[in-house]
C-alpha cells in the first residue's frame, strides 16, 4: 500500500489517492526487513526489533517528531532522504487488521501530524512517497508473527520548496550521503506543527 504525492514523485493525478499492489512474492525491501525481524526475534528471546527501537527513540527523544498513545513518528538514524520519517506502532501490531478502533484514530492523527508538518516546513504542498509495510497476506506462522506494522515517508525536498535532493553521482554509485542530520530534521519538523500554513494565509486575507 503506497501513495505518491506531487509531480516531483511522479504523481500525475492531483487529487489525493493511494495504490494497493498485490504480488505473487514478497517485494525486496519488505522481504529484507522481515528477515531482520525474524533474526532479531530469534536472537532476542521473542522480542520485536521495531518495538524495542521505538522505545529507545522515545527515551532519547532527539529524533522523535511526534507521538501519541499508539504510534511514534521519528527521523531514523539511517535515513537517506533529508526529512525522511518512519511511523512505528508502539506495541507489536502485525498489520492494519490488528488495530483497534482507538488505534486507527491514533494512526490517522499521527499521519496528519507528519504531513501537516511537511507542508508547513517550506509552506508548500510537500511531495513524498509513503508506503505501509505489514504482514504478508500469505506466509509462515513465524513470518506473520515477526512482521511489524510501520510506515515509511520518503520526501525529496532539501532546502526549500524548489530545491530537492537527487540520488546521483557518488550516492548512486557508492552510498547515500546525509545533507542534514536526522536530529536536525526532527527538530525542524517538531517546530513546524500547529495550524496548516494555507489556513493561516486564508485567515489573513
Amino acid at each position: 500500500i503506497f501513495e505518491n504525492k506531487g509531480a516531483a514523485m511522479g504523481c500525475s493525478n492531483p487529487h489525493p489517492h493511494g495504490q494497493i499492489w498485490t504480488t505473487t512474492s514478497l517485494p525486496e525491501e519488505p522481504a529484507i526487513e522481515l528477515e531482520q525481524f525474524k533474526k532479531y526475534h530469534r536472537e532476542q528471546g521473542g522480542c520485536h526489533m521495531l518495538e524495542d527501537y521505538a522505545k529507545l527513540e522515545i527515551e532519547k527523544a532527539e529524533r522523535v517528531v511526534y507521538q501519541n498513545g499508539g504510534f511514534v513518528a521519528l527521523c531514523p538514524w539511517w535515513a537517506t532522504w533529508p526529512f525522511e520519517t518512519l511511523i512505528i506502532a508502539r506495541q507489536h501490531k502485525r498489520a492494519l487488521t490488528d488495530l483497534l478502533f482507538e488505534e486507527k484514530e491514533q494512526l490517522a492523527e499521527i499521519m496528519a501530524e507528519v504531513t501537516r508538518r511537511y507542508d508547513n516546513l517550506f509552506e508548500t504542498q510537500f511531495p513524498y512517497s509513503m508506503g505501509l509495510h505489514q504482514a504478508p497476506l500469505e506466509g509462515s506462522g513465524l513470518e506473520i508473527e515477526c512482521s511489524y506494522f510501520h510506515i515509511h515517508f520518503y520526501p525529496p525536498l532539501l532546502r526549500s520548496a524548489t530545491v530537492r535532493k537527487f540520488l546521483v553521482g557518488y550516492e548512486m554509485m557508492a552510498e547515500p550521503q546525509r545533507d542534514i542530520t536526522p536530529e536536525q530534521a526532527a527538530e525542524r519538523l517538531r517546530s513546524s506543527g500547529g495550524v496548516l500554513y494555507r489556513k493561516k494565509m486564508e485567515e489573513q486575507l
